[in-house]
């Protein structure tokens, strides 16, 4: 469902509910006033994409509200309304929006007018300009991304600030555009459709399309200016994205190394314990661990038990005379596999009667 849709969904909702409580003879319930006490960045020109912070922003849809960029005198006629489709509240506490064409040096103090007629400003906002005019505080930029080396497929998460696209904001996508280098033929390609954090737009998250090479990731959050152009147009990343091989080794499981020790008491009692050279605690709690016996040159399992959480293991076993070992599974954990347990096994114990 489109944005606007869902917009008109709610005022007809609203509208049903007051004429239903019309109808009973009840009141309606009062409503909470919103309040704005931010907008970030500060500056920047015409399309930057402000987030409003406050409370109550959902207290009524949005399109019953009026978003307006006051300027500094009451009267002058310079006051400038955000058109309705152009921001949404993505919770409460949160507005995003673009900033419209206003006076170029001029401050402006964000309102936000509710059907009742009341309003409530906070947070101050100075004009640069128009689009591809002086950045301000709106230009983007990348702090890092991770992961830092990998394939086609791959979810790369850039974290930064700004890196909201004033044209994606009425669609599916609020994110600036995500560009990874090419190799066919040189130069950028675009990957499809980043998706913003929606606590904050600081975090942006893209997929890394085919033929990608080498070289530094592009955030832009205005494609119709020159994304080499250090400002609202774009910003690429201080370093380098790689893709194996041979440049980098992709993140990948930790493989944790293990030991397992065995003793044998008589009438026959196997125990031992199982160990991890790093610590990692979850490769010796409640690992199997196989007692096996050398029967015709090869070695067979004559009993299976598990480690308790300090990766101690006893079993009883049927009192043979012969060479015995204890050898602890491999084992991987997480959905994706995020550690695994390496296969580990005891020196050899003789056993006599």
């Amino acid at each position: 469902m489109s944005l606007g849709k869902r917009k008109i969904g709610r005022r007809v909702a609203g509208v049903g509910v007051a004429v239903a409580l019309m109808v009973l003879g009840l009141a309606a319930p009062a409503m909470a006033d919103s309040a704005v006490t931010a907008v970030a960045p500060t500056s920047g020109p015409a399309d930057c994409v402000v987030a409003i912070t406050g409370t109550g922003f959902r207290t009524f849809p949005d399109g019953s509200n009026t978003l307006t960029f006051v300027g500094p005198v009451a009267g002058a006629g310079d006051d400038v309304d955000v058109a309705s489709g152009d921001w949404f509240s993505i919770s409460d506490t949160e507005i995003w929006a673009p900033v419209p064409v206003l006076a170029v040096g001029t401050s402006y103090t964000v309102v936000l007018t509710q059907p009742s007629g009341t309003n409530t400003a906070g947070g101050t906002f100075l004009s640069t300009g128009l689009v591809g005019g002086a950045a301000g505080g709106c230009a983007p930029t990348i702090a890092s991304f991770t992961p830092t080396c990998s394939s086609a497929g791959v979810v790369v998460t850039i974290t930064g600030t700004n890196l909201l696209d004033a044209s994606n904001l009425t669609g599916t996508n609020s994110g600036g555009d995500v560009s990874f280098q090419d190799t066919t033929p040189p130069g950028l390609t675009t990957a499809s459709q980043p998706v913003p954090d929606l606590s904050e737009p600081t975090s942006l998250s893209a997929i890394v399309p085919s033929n990608v090479a080498d070289g530094p990731i592009l955030v832009e959050t205005d494609v119709d200016a020159n994304p080499a152009t250090a400002g609202v147009q774009g910003v690429f990343s201080t370093t380098s994205f790689l893709t194996p091989p041979p440049d980098c080794v992709p993140v990948g499981p930790v493989t944790h190394a293990r030991s397992v020790t065995l003793s044998l008491r008589k009438h026959l009692i196997a125990r031992g314990a199982v160990s991890v050279g790093d610590d990692f605690a979850e490769c010796a709690a409640s690992v199997p661990v196989k007692i096996q016996r050398r029967v015709s040159g090869a070695w067979r399992t004559v009993g299976s038990t598990t480690t308790t959480d300090t990766g101690a293991y006893k079993k009883r076993i049927r009192d043979r005379a012969g060479k015995y070992r204890a050898r602890a599974t491999g084992v991987s954990l997480g959905d994706p596999v995020t550690d695994i347990c390496s296969v580990a096994t005891s020196p050899a114990r003789r056993h006599t009667h």
